[in-house]
């Protein structure tokens, strides 16, 4: 590396330590990004700033974090805050005053998670044509078929690690096949998918962003040539059905559709892989949550909303004031930025009984995972059938499944996931 990054670097260190030291002095928390603590165990942070200070200023992050579950709903809602930071002129300035060309051209044209109405509206209306109940539902047969191949293939093995025998292909396959795109592709779709992710750390070193947008850059180019022989050759597929998506004489443009095929690897694989490998961790450390799945198979989608709530794979959005605004009793001005805890909301003892307790069979398990308002993720329903299956086929398979050694999270703030899970299968 570099001696000026390593520098860059460490700066940014010493600033995180210096901050978070300052925050825990006057506040009694400090939500560390760098911390392995945090890290390992976020929730007892994002619960202290919902108790103490639920709408905090924190320097460290040089923005707001809103943790009530009824307040971030509310706010998801709120048409006066908006997701686009293109809007204020100030926070562009800063934010791309050191960007290469290309980076700033993926600024400037963000996908439809990063769009305020009317541009949203219309992006979004037409992208989730693709994404009609009867068609997600039409996909089971062939997600049962995928995830019983991937069970398979190490069927011998006494230790399989489901994070890389399962969690990480199946929404990699499903989206891929989705997309209509040719099964040789499937492996570089996956590298792409993980080399994105790399600009997303809490310290994010300049190769590993150069590799990120190297990424999103082929990802565009393999979009725009499939869309090419998609246009000419049309299939029964997503891909096609985002091409001829049109609604009062609009569609997507090229940048909008590319962008939208993007969003849906990124967003469907990671939040997908999370689900499935923080949900079946969970099942591990509650073995008595796990039986009663054994006993009931029809109490498996109700677990999905419960480990959702519990460790959701997405750990915070953000919102910019897009005008100056009170909220409970804070005053926010425009460009404000402002974090949503998802943690702290989905643990709120005022929204549920006994938050920090895993039950399966819980009586409507609130949740605002995959968001809330017109920004609700639109693969909602296909991350949940994917978890779904899986869960059903890993029962239907292993009569006895248990932990073979503690699983390490990842150091990733915003998305939350064990980098490996090893368990011992009969």
């Amino acid at each position: 590396m570099k001696i000026r990054q390593r520098l860059a670097l460490q700066a940014v260190r010493v600033y995180v330590h210096g901050w978070s030291a300052w925050e825990q002095l006057r506040y009694g928390f400090a939500f560390n990004p760098l911390s392995h603590e945090v890290c390992s165990n976020p929730y007892p942070v994002h619960n202290q700033m919902r108790e103490k200070r639920p709408i905090h200023y924190s320097k460290l992050w040089n923005g707001y974090w809103v943790s009530r579950f009824d307040w971030v709903q509310e706010l998801l809602k709120d048409k006066r805050f908006g997701a686009d930071v293109r809007q204020y002129p100030e926070r562009v300035k800063r934010q791309t005053q050191f960007m290469s060309k290309k980076r700033r051209e993926l600024f400037d044209n963000p996908s439809m998670l990063d769009m305020d109405p009317p541009e949203h509206t219309r992006v979004r209306k037409l992208a989730q044509q693709g994404f009609v109940h009867k068609f997600i539902q039409s996909l089971e047969p062939r997600i049962r078929e995928v995830v019983d191949e991937c069970l398979e293939s190490h069927s011998n093995e006494p230790v399989i690690d489901f994070v890389e025998s399962l969690a990480k292909p199946l929404p990699v396959i499903v989206i891929a096949e989705m997309l209509g795109l040719p099964k040789e592709d499937h492996d570089q779709f996956c590298h792409w998918s993980e080399e994105l992710m790399l600009a997303s750390g809490p310290t994010v070193e300049a190769d590993l962003i150069e590799r990120s947008i190297a990424a999103n850059y082929a990802l565009i180019e393999y979009f725009k040539e499939m869309s090419e022989k998609k246009r000419v050759n049309p299939g029964d597929d997503l891909l096609s059905a985002l091409i001829n998506a049109e609604d009062e004489g609009d569609r997507l443009t090229g940048t909008e559709l590319y962008n939208t095929c993007v969003l849906l690897l990124l967003a469907g694989h990671e939040t997908t892989t999370r689900l499935i490998s923080n949900g079946l961790y969970l099942l591990m450390q509650h073995p008595e949550e796990l039986q009663k799945l054994r006993d009931n198979r029809e109490l498996i989608p109700n677990a999905i909303e419960e480990m959702l709530r519990y460790e959701p794979p997405v750990q915070a959005t953000r919102r910019f004031a897009m005008e100056d605004v009170e909220f409970h009793g804070t005053q926010f001005h425009r460009g404000d930025l402002i974090f949503v805890s998802i943690p702290a909301a989905n643990r709120d003892p005022d929204a549920m009984v006994s938050p920090e307790e895993f039950h399966v069979d819980r009586q409507d398990p609130k949740q605002v995972s995959f968001g809330f308002g017109i920004h609700h993720c639109i693969g909602a329903s296909l991350a949940r059938l994917e978890a779904k299956v899986t869960f059903e086929q890993i029962l239907d398979r292993f009569d006895e499944i248990e932990l073979a050694e503690t699983p390490v999270w990842g150091d990733n703030p915003f998305f939350r996931g064990v980098e490996a899970l090893k368990l011992s299968v009969k």
